[in-house]
C-alpha cells in the first residue's frame, strides 16, 4: 500500500517545493522587475532632460573659459553685473563671434573675461533654478568633477522666487566633501561615458536619506570640466515599490496555491493513476506471464499523452516478448559468442570505432528509406564489421608507426578472418557481408576480392562509406578528428570512385544537418 501512494507523496512533495520555490523567485522576479522597469523608464527621462539642460548651458560662448577662470576669482564672479559690465559683455560677445571655445580665452583682457564670466554664471543660475522650479526634480546642481576640482559648486539649484528676481549666489565657490569611492558614477564621467546613474547617501540638496543621482559631463577639447547632477529621493519610490510588491505577493501566493490543487488533481487524473496501472499490470505480467490479461488491462488506459502512448508500447512489447523470444534467444546467443571473440582483437587506438559505425550505418539506411528490418540488420553488420581482426597480431594493429607492404598486405585480411567467423552464425547470415565487403571500392580497387559497382553487396556499400566517415572523424595515434568541412570534401570528392553515390549523398545531407558536428569521436 505504501509503494502504491509513495509517487503520489513525491509528487505532492514536488508541487510544494516548487510551490515555496516558485514564490520565492516570483517576488524577486517581481521586485527586480519593477525596479529595473522603474529605472529604466525613470533613466530614459532623466538622460532626455540632461541632454536639454546641457544643451542650455552650453550653446553660450566661453563656457570653457569661464570654468576655467571662474575657479580663480569665485569672489568676483559672483557680484552683481554693472552696466559697464554689460557693455564690455557686448562688445565681446562681437568679438567673440564664430571663434571655437579654445582661442576665446587668448581673444578676452582681463576685464572682458570678468564680464562675461559674471553674466555666464548669470545663465547657469538662471538655468538651473528655472529647470529645477518647471520640473519634479529633488535637486540639480553642477559641480567640478576633476581629479583637482572635485566637489567644487558652480552652482545648486533653487526654487525661484516670485517675489524676488534675484537669487543667492552663496553656493558658488563651495567645495562639497566628496569621497570619490562612494561616487561609482563620476569614475565612469572620467573613463568617458556619456551619462552615469548611482543610489548614494544624499549630499546636495537637501534630501534625506538616498537619492538616486543621475550626472552628465561637460568637456571641452575632450577635456572633462564639470557635471550637471540631477537627483530624485530614492527612499520614496523604494517605500512604494516595497508596499506594492507586498500586494502583489499576496496575490500571486493565493493564486498559485489554487493553482496548484488543480494541477495535482489533474495530474492525478491523467498521470498518475494511468501510470500506477501501468505498474500493476507489469507486475501482474512478470508473475503470471498472461499477455491476454495484460493487454486487456492495458487497453483499458485511455488518457491521450505519453503515458498513453506508454501504455500502448507496452502492450505492443508484451505481444512481440511472446512472438518473439524463442528466435532472439537463438540469435542473441550465437551474436554474443561471436562478439565475446572480438574482445581480444579490440584495438585501443581506434575504440568505440566498431559502435559507431554501426550508429552511421543506421543512420544512412533510415536516410535511404529502408525497412527497421533493414536498419537493425546493418546495425549489427557494423558491429561486427572488423571482427577479423583478431586474426591480426596486435603488433601490427596497434602500431603507431608506417606500415611495411608486407604488413599492409597482413591487415588486408581481416575482412576474410571475419567472414569466416561470421558466417558460422546461421541464423543470421548476412552478418558477414559487412565484414567481408566494407573495403570494397566501386572501382574496383578495393579489397579482398577487388568487385566493383553493383558486384558489393548494397549493405557492405553502406558500411563502407559510414566506416571511411568514423576513420576520417576519430583520434587518431598520429592526428586528431578532421574539421567537418574537410570530411565532407574528402566525401563528394570519392563518389564513383571508392563511394556508391546514394549512401554517399546521404552522408553528405546527414553532415549538413550536423550543424554543430557532433558526430565525431
Amino acid at each position: 500500500m505504501k509503494r502504491n501512494h509513495r509517487i503520489r507523496w513525491q509528487v505532492t512533495a514536488l508541487m510544494l517545493i516548487f510551490y515555496i520555490l516558485g514564490m520565492i523567485i516570483s517576488i524577486f522576479v517581481v521586485y527586480y522587475s519593477a525596479r529595473n522597469t522603474y529605472l529604466k523608464a525613470k533613466n530614459d527621462m532623466i538622460e532626455r532632460d540632461l541632454v536639454r539642460i546641457h544643451k542650455e548651458l552650453t550653446e553660450w560662448s566661453g563656457m570653457q573659459m569661464f570654468f576655467e577662470y571662474s575657479k580663480q576669482h569665485p569672489d568676483e564672479i559672483t557680484q552683481e553685473m554693472t552696466a559697464e559690465d554689460y557693455d564690455i559683455v557686448d562688445e565681446a560677445t562681437l568679438k567673440l563671434l564664430d571663434k571655437k571655445e579654445n582661442e576665446i580665452a587668448a581673444l578676452l583682457s582681463e576685464s572682458e573675461k570678468l564680464a562675461l564670466s559674471k553674466d555666464l554664471y548669470g545663465h547657469v543660475q538662471f538655468t538651473l533654478d528655472n529647470e529645477l522650479s518647471s520640473f519634479n526634480y529633488g535637486s540639480l546642481w553642477m559641480i567640478g568633477v576633476g581629479e583637482d576640482d572635485l566637489g567644487f559648486v558652480y552652482h545648486i539649484a533653487q526654487e525661484v522666487d516670485e517675489n524676488s528676481a534675484e537669487q543667492s549666489a552663496d553656493d558658488f565657490g563651495q567645495q562639497l566633501d566628496m569621497d570619490i569611492d562612494e561616487h561609482p558614477a563620476i569614475e565612469k564621467l572620467r573613463s568617458g561615458s556619456s551619462t552615469a546613474f548611482e543610489i548614494v547617501d544624499s549630499s546636495v540638496g537637501g534630501n534625506n536619506g538616498y537619492d538616486y543621482i543621475a550626472y552628465m559631463p561637460i568637456e571641452f577639447d575632450g577635456k572633462l570640466y564639470a557635471a550637471i547632477g540631477l537627483a530624485y529621493n530614492w527612499d520614496d519610490f523604494h517605500s512604494q515599490l516595497i508596499d506594492q510588491l507586498w500586494v502583489i505577493a499576496g496575490a500571486l501566493s493565493a493564486a498559485m496555491a489554487i493553482f496548484t490543487v488543480i494541477l495535482l488533481r489533474y495530474l492525478n487524473k491523467i498521470a498518475l493513476k494511468p501510470l500506477s496501472d501501468v505498474q500493476h499490470t507489469l507486475r501482474d505480467y512478470i508473475k503470471d506471464k498472461d499477455s491476454s490479461t495484460a493487454a486487456h488491462e492495458l487497453n483499458k488506459i485511455t488518457v491521450r499523452n505519453e503515458i498513453g502512448i506508454l501504455s500502448d508500447d507496452v502492450s505492443e512489447l508484451v505481444r512481440e516478448i511472446d512472438e518473439y523470444t524463442n528466435s532472439y534467444k537463438t540469435l542473441t546467443t550465437e551474436v554474443m559468442e561471436a562478439l565475446a571473440h572480438t574482445i581480444d582483437a579490440k584495438d585501443k587506438y581506434t575504440n568505440g570505432h566498431s559502435f559507431r559505425v554501426a550508429v552511421y550505418s543506421r543512420m544512412l539506411a533510415k536516410e535511404l528509406g529502408m525497412s527497421q528490418k533493414d536498419q537493425e540488420d546493418i546495425y549489427y553488420m557494423g558491429l561486427l564489421h572488423d571482427i577479423g581482426k583478431i586474426g591480426i597480431p596486435n603488433v601490427i594493429i596497434n602500431k603507431t608507426s608506417k606500415l611495411t607492404d608486407e604488413e599492409y598486405e597482413t591487415i588486408k585480411k581481416h575482412p576474410v578472418y571475419g567472414y569466416e567467423i561470421l558466417a558460422e552464425i546461421e541464423s543470421m547470415p548476412e552478418l558477414s557481408i559487412g565484414a567481408r565487403y566494407h573495403h570494397e571500392r566501386i572501382d574496383g580497387r578495393g579489397y579482398p576480392d577487388g568487385l566493383k559497382g553493383d558486384e558489393i553487396p548494397f549493405m557492405a556499400r553502406i558500411i563502407a562509406v559510414a566506416d571511411s566517415y568514423d576513420t576520417m572523424t576519430s583520434n587518431r595515434s598520429y592526428r586528431a578528428y578532421l574539421p567537418q568541412d574537410v570530411v565532407r570534401e574528402e566525401i563528394e570528392k570519392n563518389i564513383g570512385t571508392q563511394f556508391d553515390e546514394a549512401p554517399a549523398r546521404a552522408m553528405l545531407k546527414i553532415i549538413d544537418a550536423d550543424k554543430n558536428y557532433m558526430l565525431h569521436e
